[in-house]
């Protein structure tokens, strides 16, 4: 059984992510497409013309745990307007639709991993561990 009941992806057909979090927009989709079929809703955003995705950014900056929280507040000398979900694009999970803030947040500095944790490798192991091909992780 799917341990996150829905992921929000935030991105910008209008602008490129920076390498050093490094997404393929149309990768991410897709494997949010094979989310979908295990039973997992999802939802992709593009905040390519929204001036101001504070709401967005705020739950996903200051509502998981710590240890899930995102690079999002680390990101220095810019503003959110400019990154958030546009060049850093940002993977919100939560247990359930219609929770107030997520419980896992993407891309992520992983003290266990010992660097960033990327939204395409968390969905790439997401997938593996719904169809079975490894085990479930919190």
């Amino acid at each position: 059984m799917a341990r996150l009941g829905y992921i929000e992806f935030y991105y910008s057909t209008k602008h490129k992510p920076v390498d050093k979090y490094k997404c393929d927009n149309a990768n991410v989709l897709n494997l949010l497409k094979s989310v979908g079929s295990h039973g997992v809703e999802t939802a992709a955003i593009d905040l390519g013309d929204v001036a101001d995705p504070f709401k967005q950014y705020h739950k996903a900056s200051s509502g998981p745990a710590s240890e899930y929280r995102p690079i999002f507040g680390e990101v220095r000398g810019s503003d959110y307007k400019e990154y958030f979900g546009k060049t850093i694009p940002a993977l919100c999970c939560y247990t359930k639709k219609g929770d107030r803030a997520p419980v896992e947040v993407f891309p992520r500095s992983d003290k266990k991993l010992g660097r960033e944790y990327l939204i395409e490798e968390f969905l790439e192991n997401y997938v593996a561990e719904l169809e079975g091909r490894i085990e479930a992780t919190k």
